[in-house]
C-alpha cells in the first residue's frame, strides 16, 4: 500500500522538476509565467516633465511714412483678432440700396408740318375741297376765311374772323380787287384761303373760288360742309357785320 503512494509522489516530483527545467530553458515567447512571478511589477516608469506653453510672438509694429518730408515714420501697432471657436461662417455684408433708375427722357413732340407743305398751291385748278377737321386746323393757324353767303345771313352768324364775300351781291368784284391789292405779291397769292357757304348743295363757295382763281389766287380751298358743320363741331362763331 505504501509503495504505490511513494511511486506516485516520485512521479509528481520528477514531473515538476522536468517542467521547471523545460520552462527555464524555453524561449521567451513559449515560457510560462509562474504564479506570483512579476519581474516588472516593481518598475515604475518615469513621468515626462510637463512642457511650459510657448508664448505667442508679439505683433510687429508697422511703420507708416509720415506725409511730411524729413520726419520719422509713425509706428502703428497691429493687432490680430482671433475668431471665436465655433464661428465657421462669415456674416455677409448688408446689401447696398440699389441706385434709383434714371428718369426717362421725354420724347420730343414731332415738329409740326408747315401750312405751306400741308396745303401747297395748286395753280392748275380753282379750288380743293377740304373737311371740317382741315378747316379747323387752318383756322387755328390764322388762315384767311371768306363767307360766300349773303350779307344778311352772314350777320346772323359766321365763323369768327371770316370776311363777308357774298358772291351774289354787286360789290363782289370790288371786294376781290381789294383782296388782290392786299396780296399783290406772288408769295402772298400762294397763301391758303378757305371759302365756305351753307354746305350741302350750296355752290356759292365754288363760284367765289372761280373768281379768286381768275386773279391769280392759286391756293383756294372750299370747306364743303360749310357753316352748319362748323356749328356742330363747336367752332368759334360771331354775329354782326364785322369779322
Amino acid at each position: 500500500m505504501k509503495r504505490p503512494i511513494v511511486h506516485a509522489l516520485l512521479l509528481i516530483v520528477l514531473s515538476t522538476v522536468c517542467a521547471v527545467a523545460s520552462n527555464a530553458l524555453a524561449a521567451r515567447q513559449r515560457k510560462l509565467v509562474l504564479p506570483g512571478y512579476y519581474p516588472n511589477a516593481l518598475r515604475v516608469p518615469q513621468r515626462a516633465p510637463a512642457q511650459a506653453p510657448v508664448p505667442a510672438p508679439a505683433p510687429e509694429p508697422v511703420a507708416e511714412q509720415s506725409p511730411a518730408p524729413g520726419q520719422p515714420p509713425i509706428e502703428i501697432p497691429t493687432t490680430t483678432v482671433a475668431r471665436p471657436a465655433g464661428t465657421g461662417t462669415v456674416t455677409p455684408p448688408a446689401p447696398q440700396a440699389a441706385a434709383p433708375a434714371p428718369a426717362p427722357t421725354p420724347t420730343p413732340a414731332p415738329a409740326e408740318v408747315p401750312v405751306s407743305q400741308r396745303f401747297p398751291p395748286h395753280p392748275d385748278r380753282p379750288s380743293v375741297d377740304i373737311s371740317g377737321a382741315d378747316a379747323a386746323w387752318l383756322h387755328g393757324r390764322g388762315v384767311l376765311f371768306l363767307d360766300a353767303r349773303r350779307t344778311s345771313v352772314y350777320q346772323e352768324g359766321h365763323i369768327a374772323g371770316a370776311r363777308p364775300f357774298s358772291v351774289w351781291e354787286s360789290d363782289i368784284d370790288q371786294k376781290v380787287a381789294r383782296l388782290f391789292e392786299e396780296r399783290s405779291d406772288p408769295e402772298e397769292q400762294n397763301l391758303p384761303i378757305v371759302i365756305y357757304c351753307s354746305g350741302g348743295a350750296c355752290e356759292d363757295s365754288h363760284m367765289l373760288a372761280e373768281k379768286l382763281w381768275g386773279v391769280q389766287f392759286n391756293n383756294v380751298y372750299v370747306y364743303k360742309d360749310g357753316y352748319p358743320d362748323w356749328l356742330s363741331r363747336g367752332g368759334a362763331v360771331r354775329k354782326g357785320a364785322t369779322p
